[in-house]
């Protein structure tokens, strides 16, 4: 047995960036739900800055720092700027946790960095079990879902099982991590550029009405005048597949959460941080939407405007259901986002041109786009793919819709990201089992 790393009182510190709120909340909730954890100190650092002087206050005051990242592809250069700064300050009186997307994707290449124990997939069970095996000083490795480093040598344990979503909350509302209630994790679509279903799944799985209203009780309590939905498609709530609407399971979440939320507060359900699928854009689900939920936006993923980039990306849509979903909210009186992606791999031109002039379209009625260009993310079937250069003529087209307003967030700092990767020339990078 080892000195205990984690003591009574010592707190767990969390690098709470913007871009990862959502997962930190989570894993919060899940100590909350562990009767020896619930009540452990929790810091929150938002900067470098304010992690640094948390973690050497911690080493100061308890004799050992430890500290929880949680990495996204596109933070992973500065992630591992990081780690290798924390280990050079602090060297054996930190311990490094990290987890996320990448983290599940490439374990190996963070450890090797200087973490020492990576979560791999969901953690809602995992990191309670090692954070109590910290605290009593016993070895972490082979537990399911965690890769770990020890003695120069990686152990991968089994990926864990599932987390059953109804014992678990989407925050921490003891500690005021407070945030969007996420009511379906999993996706049956497997788009070869998204990360969803290789993490967490192709089969969906719901939480229950109950838990939800319950969440959303919560959050109305603090005075919390927003409930937001969290889902990869907003509109599958309840379906047995993912791809069948659900509409009976879909109006009893929502009269739920109406009768739960003051008539002063606002659902969102459809808008971020959700989307919603076109082929589910429906009269029936729009009606849905408007006589329960509060938000007059829907975001709508179509990511091309060509049939054969659709299919090569295993989307499972067709351009053409993109224009009726658009055409039909809009008639409804919603205001809409269109996500676009570009660079994609193999696209040619004149698919590009395709995307083009559904994108004008879209904006001649009334919709604004969101584009995003393409960068390879780790562990799915583009991985190994290169970024591809946006052409020009996309680039006039943005700028030209941009001066009319039909264009939705920066998406150059994507740009910028997959042009480094460009100059890289990346290896292959394969999903770890």
């Amino acid at each position: 047995m080892k000195k205990p790393v984690l003591t009574r009182g010592n707190p767990l510190i969390f690098y709470y960036h913007r871009l990862n709120r959502y997962s930190f909340n989570a894993l919060a909730g899940a100590l909350d739900s562990d009767a020896e954890l619930a009540e452990w100190p929790i810091s929150l650092p938002k900067t470098v800055a304010e992690l640094q002087a948390a973690a050497a206050s911690a080493l100061n005051k308890h004799g050992h720092s430890v500290v929880a990242l949680s990495v996204l592809t596109p933070q992973l250069e500065e992630m591992l700027e990081l780690v290798r700064r924390l280990r050079s300050a602090y060297g054996s009186g930190i311990t490094i946790l990290a987890g996320g997307p990448h983290a599940t994707a490439e374990s190996t290449k963070l450890l090797m960095s200087g973490v020492d124990i990576v979560f791999r997939g969901e953690a809602e069970v995992s990191f309670p079990i090692v954070l109590r095996r910290l605290s009593q000083g016993l070895e972490c490795e082979n537990i399911a879902g965690t890769a770990v480093r020890k003695d120069n040598q990686i152990i991968v344990a089994p990926r864990a099982r599932p987390a059953d979503l109804d014992s678990f909350a989407s925050f921490s509302l003891r500690r005021g991590m407070l945030g969007p209630i996420e009511i379906t994790r999993g996706c049956p679509f497997a788009c070869s550029y998204c990360q969803t279903s290789h993490i967490f799944g192709t089969q969906p799985r719901h939480r229950s009405v109950s838990a939800i209203v319950r969440q959303a009780a919560m959050l109305c309590s603090r005075g919390r005048a927003v409930i937001r939905l969290l889902s990869p498609n907003a509109f599958s709530y309840g379906s047995p597949d993912g791809r069948r609407l659900n509409l009976t399971a879909m109006s009893e979440l929502l009269v739920a959460l109406r009768a739960t939320v003051s008539p002063r507060g606002r659902i969102i359900f459809g808008y971020f941080p959700s989307e919603v699928r076109p082929e589910h854009v429906t009269s029936e689900t729009l009606d849905l939407l408007r006589q329960y939920a509060d938000n007059d936006e829907i975001v709508i993923g179509a990511q091309s405007g060509s049939a054969h980039v659709l299919e090569t990306c295993h989307r499972g849509h067709t351009a053409e259901s993109v224009l009726q979903a658009v055409s039909l909210a809009r008639k409804r009186g919603y205001k809409i986002l269109v996500d676009y992606m570009f660079g994609l791999p193999g696209e040619t031109e004149a698919e590009v041109r395709e995307t083009i002039a559904q994108m004008i379209e879209l904006a001649r009625l009334g919709a604004r786009i969101h584009p995003h260009a393409f960068v390879p993310l780790p562990q799915t079937p583009f991985a190994a793919e290169r970024p591809g250069r946006i052409a020009p003529e996309v680039v006039r087209v943005l700028s030209q819709l941009k001066q009319q307003g039909a264009i939705y967030g920066d998406w150059t700092v994507q740009r910028r990201l997959a042009n480094r990767m460009i100059l890289r020339r990346p290896a292959p990078q394969r999903f770890e089992e």
